[in-house]
């Protein structure tokens, strides 16, 4: 009698399991050191054009990555992969876009861990969307950093309010840093300015 197939994601040095805090997550299945690729964001996927209007509804599903600024890259659901990583304030992974998207190890991962990535979301406007319940002792509390109409308007200022707004970046750009995920700071800049030219 054939042995029965087992499905190609089941070889990897990981697997996908229930998680308490948010569905399912990805969980260690040896040791990683910084510098290893954990697993494919999306073993299976589409890729579409940014400029498709199919990847601006898929953005919607908060699951698409942004690959090398042309390419969005879809996840085919039903297949496990990097997609799955939970959001964590203290993640030891990260996210990584180029090619077919990757999740690689940021800092040592022991066996049976849960591998975590730093989402990086910039939201305009709603700054309450995305509650945080990673639980790190480091958790700010959401897991978007928003930008405001009112943000953008005084960030280039001299007024208390404008220093205000700019301690606050400045603070949130140091987290991005100890964490390894500065390249979020490109996001935040790009979203102020484009919020700026709309104000003008």
């Amino acid at each position: 009698m054939p042995k029965p197939h087992r499905p190609k994601f089941s070889l990897a040095p990981v697997e996908f399991r229930d998680r308490s805090i948010a569905g399912r997550g990805v969980f260690a299945k040896r040791r990683f050191k910084p510098g290893d690729v954990i697993t494919p964001y999306a073993p299976k996927q589409r890729r579409l054009d940014v400029a498709d209007p199919e990847a601006t509804l898929a953005a919607e599903s908060k699951l698409t990555l942004l690959s090398e600024q042309w390419t969005v890259i879809v996840p085919d659901t039903s297949v496990p992969g990097g997609w799955l990583c939970n959001h964590s304030c203290n993640p030891n992974a990260a996210i990584f876009s180029d090619r077919e998207g990757r999740i690689q190890c940021t800092r040592s991962i022991a066996p049976g861990e849960e591998v975590t990535i730093f989402y990086g979301w910039v939201t305009q406007n709603e700054p309450e969307r995305d509650p945080c319940l990673c639980g790190s002792s480091r958790c700010r509390g959401f897991i978007n950093f928003d930008l405001t109409d009112r943000d953008a308007a005084l960030v280039d200022g001299d007024s208390e309010q404008s220093v205000l707004v700019r301690a606050r970046l400045d603070e949130y750009i140091r987290f991005l840093h100890s964490i390894g995920q500065e390249q979020v700071e490109e996001t935040i800049l790009r979203t102020l300015a484009a919020m700026q030219t709309k104000l003008r």
